[in-house]
């Protein structure tokens, strides 16, 4: 952190403008000597206009901003510089500050300052990266809240009655002589399997949360012609997949982003099931169909409903339903072609019919999609927090386990509970203490910052 990082904070390529970056202690007397600006020219949070310089003449002409820690994103003295957004340009500059002293910043240092200097806590740093990364509504909200401090208040509300509980025990256990009334074993253990229990509900919410960060990934799949490719076309709104009469179109499968109504997903297409395969490339394309199952959240059954159904129709359906139980996977079962007069389909028991051709049903199958894949989304909560992380999962999940097992010693050894229960309590803390970051080791930081892009 002595050192002064610089780094180009806009995407690669070509564009109308660029931002560079600057942060450390010398970043002011770095951008004023790339820039040829004297250091009186600049004053904090307002625009100063530059020419770039190089041996061979003039560069650019930038705009330049000058944020005096430990007010600034990073919680030290921080320069953007705004370019015209030639990639040569870009390098130029960034050269030029680099000899001035600057060095290069490392993917995600700027955010991983602003996280040591107090700017951010963890879970807001990490956000970041998800608000980058958002590409439905949904997923931007939930980014931006947590961005903004909402998982962090959620974390701090359930911390406290937690550390008042360890503060209560550690003082009768520090302090015997001082006669402090003691909570009755069955006592302690009610209160801290309730406790627990707003935990395990903010736990659960990473449920939905994380197709909200990751996308749900839903694999289409079904009997040749049965109209796998023109559902993925009309859910996509594009013609993306080859849709014609000739049975076996589709060999490779085909994966699309589509917005569900908030929802990210990752529409699958897969070769149709139930055909002996004639050539190798017949048993590729049935291979990749079952890893794209056995990859995917929700399996979108799709049978022709314009057609009686014959008993290898009726095998493959069953096999499809029978995969995704044993694996705890959910299925909807659609009936396609409902334009063309849809045939009653006995023991089916289809979820919605639908035509790709005039999209009748369609919005109710995005409904359906929605409902399974995420059933609290759009609901109000009491918190309206969602966990998006794996890691805050986890680290949730192992607290709810610290409180319960407090509450068994409570309950199971009622002569001499409290140290047992007051262990478990600091344990309980660390873990919480994880999803924010003051008890995050070093190795955790490096791995969540890694992931980041440069300039940011």
């Amino acid at each position: 952190m002595t050192d002064t990082i610089a780094a180009i904070a806009t995407p690669p390529g070509s564009g109308a403008l660029a931002v560079l970056r600057l942060s450390g202690p010398e970043a002011l007397r770095t951008a004023a000597a790339a820039l040829h600006l004297d250091a009186g020219a600049w004053t904090p949070r307002q625009a100063v206009v530059a020419s770039v310089h190089d041996q061979s003449g003039p560069l650019d002409q930038v705009v330049a901003v000058y944020f005096p820690g430990p007010r600034s994103a990073t919680g030290e003295d921080l320069v953007e510089i705004c370019c015209h957004g030639s990639p040569y340009i870009q390098k130029k500059i960034l050269s030029a500050l680099m000899e001035s002293g600057a060095q290069p910043a490392r993917p995600g240092e700027f955010t991983q300052r602003a996280f040591l200097n107090g700017r951010l806590d963890l879970a807001q740093a990490e956000a970041v990266c998800d608000l980058i990364a958002a590409g439905t509504e949904a997923a931007h909200r939930t980014a931006l809240r947590q961005l903004q401090g909402g998982l962090s208040r959620e974390i701090a509300r359930l911390r406290r009655p937690i550390l008042d509980s360890l503060v209560e025990l550690e003082a009768g256990l520090d302090h015997p002589e001082e006669d402090i009334p003691a909570c009755p074993a069955h006592e302690a253990a009610v209160r801290f399997l309730r406790l627990a229990e707003p935990i395990g509900l903010l736990a659960d919410t990473f449920r939905s949360g994380r197709l909200l960060r990751e996308g749900a990934r839903i694999c289409i799949v079904g009997r040749p012609n049965a109209g796998k490719s023109s559902l993925l076309n009309a859910l996509l709104g594009c013609d993306r997949a080859i849709v014609c009469e000739e049975p076996g179109t589709t060999r490779d499968t085909i994966e699309e982003p589509c917005d569900l109504g908030g929802l990210p997903a990752l529409l699958i297409d897969t070769a149709g099931l139930g055909l002996d395969p004639r050539s190798p490339a017949d048993a590729a394309s049935l291979l990749r169909t079952d890893q794209a199952l056995n990859t995917s959240d929700l399996t979108l059954l799709l049978i022709d409903g314009a057609r009686p159904q014959t008993e290898g129709d009726a095998a493959v359906h069953r096999s499809i339903l029978e995969s995704s139980a044993r694996h705890g996977r959910q299925v909807l079962t659609v009936l396609s072609k409902s334009d063309l007069g849809p045939r009653p389909q006995p023991g089916l028991g289809a979820d919605c019919t639908v035509s790709s051709r005039d999209g009748c049903g369609l919005p109710e199958l995005r409904r359906l999609l929605r409902t399974r894949l995420a059933p609290d989304h759009g609901r109000p909560s009491a918190s309206d927090t969602a966990v998006t992380s794996q890691r805050h999962h986890d680290a949730l999940r192992r607290c709810g386990r610290e409180l319960r097992a407090a509450a068994a010693a409570a309950d199971r050894q009622p002569g001499c509970w409290e140290e047992l229960a007051a262990r478990h309590l600091r344990d309980a803390l660390a873990a919480l203490d994880e999803v924010t970051g003051p008890a995050a080791p070093d190795e955790l930081l490096q791995e969540i910052f890694s992931r980041f892009c440069l300039g940011k």
